[in-house]
């Protein structure tokens, strides 16, 4: 399941940006209906789908080196305002104070235009995404809530951990949303796997200590050795 957080997708745009980055408070919501798009320097951005019905998904979370809002780009012309009938809107948001380099859609154009290589990187971050949640897709379609908690904490896994250890660090409401399910589900979840001794964990700690890596990882479809590699945030 790809919901691990993505960081430096999109390294070149931070070289050829040309203003001083703003700054955007936690909470701070972007929309996908203008041409603007926008790389992160630091924070934590998420990507949120909304349907009609006012329901929300988180789809991922984007950090330190990564371009977002920039599909709009491929889809309007210069001082054309985007509409839609789609049904499902999507929007942005900073899930901690962040800044942000804003480039606008006549900045990518330019930009592009001297260094194709950019637009390149654009296109390939976006196949990226697209193969993110064609894996998400699947996972909520499948798999096992189980199986569901178990690959996000191995995505969570702190490096020369001894024992064991992953990090939630995100709320149990986050994390719920993430993974389609209900916050009763993981509390079950985390506390059936706790009395059979897999993992322990404290009522209020962001820590899951790993007793058993071997049924973890099986769990999780995925050996101990291919657990992605965590970045510092």
């Amino acid at each position: 399941m790809s919901f691990i957080e993505l960081f430096n997708q999109n390294e070149c745009w931070g070289k050829v940006v040309r203003d001083k980055a703003r700054k955007w408070e936690k909470g701070w919501k972007f929309s996908d209906d203008a041409p603007t798009m926008y790389y992160v320097l630091s924070g934590r951005v998420r990507l949120m789908a909304l349907d009609v019905c006012g329901n929300e998904k988180t789809l991922w979370y984007l950090s330190k080196g990564c371009c977002f809002n920039e599909t709009i780009m491929f889809g309007t012309t210069p001082g054309e305002t985007h509409s839609s009938t789609r049904r499902m809107r999507f929007y942005h948001e900073c899930t901690k104070n962040c800044y942000l380099h804003v480039f606008s859609q006549r900045d990518v154009v330019e930009l592009g235009k001297k260094n194709p290589e950019l637009l390149l990187n654009l296109c390939q971050s976006y196949a990226k995404k697209v193969g993110l949640l064609a894996e998400s897709l699947v996972s909520l379609s499948l798999e096992s809530p189980l199986t569901r908690v178990c690959k996000y904490l191995a995505s969570r896994i702190v490096p020369g951990s001894s024992p064991l250890c992953a990090r939630r660090d995100i709320s149990y409401r986050e994390m719920a949303d993430l993974l389609g399910m209900h916050r009763t589900s993981i509390h079950k979840v985390m506390r059936q796997w706790q009395v059979e001794g897999v993992w322990d964990f404290e009522r209020n700690s962001s820590e899951v200590i790993i007793l058993q890596p071997d049924v973890f990882f099986e769990e999780a479809s995925m050996c101990q050795e291919d657990a992605p590699p965590q970045h510092q945030v």
